[in-house]
């Protein structure tokens, strides 16, 4: 199948990129007991990466998903979503890239090759701070359980941390209207069971561009097929499909990262409610 790149030129004078068991699951928590912070954190003096941090303020460990942004797009678009992710038990760190987020200096869709050491370095400094006395997070990372998950160049990134730069200490990976350019489907390191959802609608990554990244995965996977589904909404919200996503992808956060069998049985149901999930997990 021929590569698909973003259509970005394209978008952004429309506008339409603006952007495993475990012992015992951890409980989720309510949505009013999540706090949002940034974390100052670069990959050397050229490469400042603000990170938003959205994590439970309850007593406990809860694993990390480290997300990536859409070109243009900044961590703060996808609250809606992360504040779901957080009140089910996670603390999600989202960098804001130097030449891919909106209001950059210096906007450069080829600056993705260099987005996987950006989350590589993020991480590393999230994980620290489950040893750093004083920080909210001191003891409350479950540092070996991590996700990265993203949206459409940060889709992309996500599966470059799995392919041409596979991080050993992903678990899992979420790939939101994203594809494999440039990083290749040559996925390598220990499986890790990962979700792909896509929109029938996008118009800016077609769906066939995310499929050429997820039918070549050899690991357990899933592809959230959403008939109605455009580019943003669905990720960003309020939309009926946004809904959707933020229910399926917070079940398979729960299972591969937790062990939830209960959220793991939760999926099929949730994916129907607008979509439909082709199901290899």
């Amino acid at each position: 199948m021929r590569p698909v790149r973003l259509l970005l030129a394209c978008a952004i004078l429309t506008g339409l990129l603006t952007g495993c068991d475990r012992a015992e699951p951890a409980p989720a928590t309510s949505a009013d007991a999540v706090v949002e912070r940034t974390l100052q954190v670069d990959n050397g003096a050229e490469r400042p990466l603000p990170t938003l941090l959205v994590h439970p303020t309850s007593a406990g460990r809860f694993p990390v998903v480290l997300f990536s942004h859409g070109y243009t797009r900044r961590p703060e678009d996808y609250l809606r979503l992360f504040r779901i992710w957080a009140a089910a038990g996670f603390i999600v760190a989202a960098p804001a890239f130097p030449h891919s987020a909106r209001g950059s200096t210096r906007l450069d869709d080829k600056d993705i090759v260099n987005q996987p050491a950006d989350t590589a370095a993020v991480l590393t400094a999230v994980l620290a701070l489950d040893g750093t006395p004083g920080d909210a997070l001191s003891g409350h990372i479950d540092r070996g359980a991590v996700a990265a998950a993203g949206h459409s160049l940060g889709g992309m990134t996500t599966v470059g941390m799995f392919t041409k730069h596979r991080d050993d200490r992903l678990k899992a990976g979420i790939v939101l209207a994203g594809g494999q350019w440039p990083f290749g489907v040559n996925y390598t390191g220990a499986p890790a069971p990962m979700l792909f959802v896509h929109g029938r609608q996008d118009t800016v990554v077609k769906f066939e561009g995310g499929t050429e990244a997820y039918e070549p995965l050899p690991w357990p996977k899933a592809l959230l097929d959403l008939p109605n589904g455009d580019h943003l909404d669905p990720y960003l919200g309020p939309d009926r499909d946004f809904d959707t996503v933020a229910a399926v992808t917070a079940d398979f956060l729960r299972w591969s990262l937790l062990g939830d069998q209960a959220a793991r049985a939760r999926m099929p149901a949730d994916a129907a409610t607008r979509g439909k999930l082709e199901d290899h997990l």
